[in-house]
């Protein structure tokens, strides 16, 4: 088996983990049990939210070291658990280098299930709505606003906008439409609308891996997870602060 080739592969799954959301410790148990499994000597993983280094010795005894970046990372939940199995089949050996680069091939043909997310989207935001004390019209227009703001956040990452200033503009596009409808009498409550549908934007798992990491002793990764949502929910707090101040919301 080519040293540099499997290694290749295992950089690329490495960058794929840290790309959907695995967390820090999964990243850096990965890789290392990945090389160890295949006879790989001295392996040294560092890992934190985007970026990763791998340090080894190969089979002819020569250092190798290699680092990569993940500039964009969003969850997806299908691709690490076949990220996963796939880990456990290198690290026991089942796998030749054809069978591991067509396992990766197939992990990144998968596709997001754009249907189920809007869905996700429609639902989440009238269901928030209703806990937070809204009536059948608030959660109407909060299922409207989770429809609008699918295709509003989808736009923004197709046009690669920082992840602060579409957090910025999705919370003013969701007040606004919560403000008018309240302006015209569609709702009672706009809080419930508002607070509801803001919940689609909370950095919910940020927060919860953040804390993760910072027990698990991974303090820098953990640290800048938590940066990043707090970061995130200052965001939220001045995109409806300005569409409240400028259309004097209730």
């Amino acid at each position: 088996m080519n040293d540099l080739e499997i290694l290749e592969m295992i950089n690329e799954i490495g960058y794929l983990l840290l790309k959907h959301g695995a967390e820090i410790y999964r990243v850096e148990e990965s890789l290392q049990r990945m090389c160890q499994g295949l006879g790989f000597q001295n392996v040294e993983v560092f890992a934190i939210p985007t970026y990763f280094t791998l340090s080894l010795t190969r089979h002819d005894g020569t250092p190798y070291h290699s680092s990569k970046r993940s500039r964009t990372n969003r969850m997806h939940l299908d691709h690490l658990y076949e990220l996963n199995n796939l880990v456990r089949q290198i690290s026991n050996q089942e796998l030749n280098n054809n069978e591991i680069r067509q396992k990766i091939d197939e992990i990144k043909s998968q596709k997001l299930n754009f249907q189920l997310i809007l869905i996700g989207y429609i639902v989440s935001a009238a269901m928030f709505c209703v806990f937070f004390g809204g009536g059948w019209n608030e959660m109407l227009v909060s299922a409207i606003i989770g429809f609008v703001l699918y295709y509003f956040i989808y736009l923004m990452e197709k046009l690669n906008m920082n992840g602060i200033v579409r957090t910025i503009l999705s919370s003013m596009v969701l007040s606004t439409i919560a403000i008018i409808a309240h302006k015209m009498n569609l709702i009672g409550d706009q809080q419930s609308v508002i607070t509801g549908t803001l919940m689609l934007l909370v950095p919910g798992i940020a927060i919860t891996n953040s804390l993760r990491d910072i027990i698990g002793g991974d303090f820098v990764s953990g640290l800048s997870r938590m940066i990043e949502a707090i970061l995130i929910a200052a965001s939220i707090a001045i995109g409806v602060g300005i569409m409240m101040m400028l259309l004097k919301g209730a």
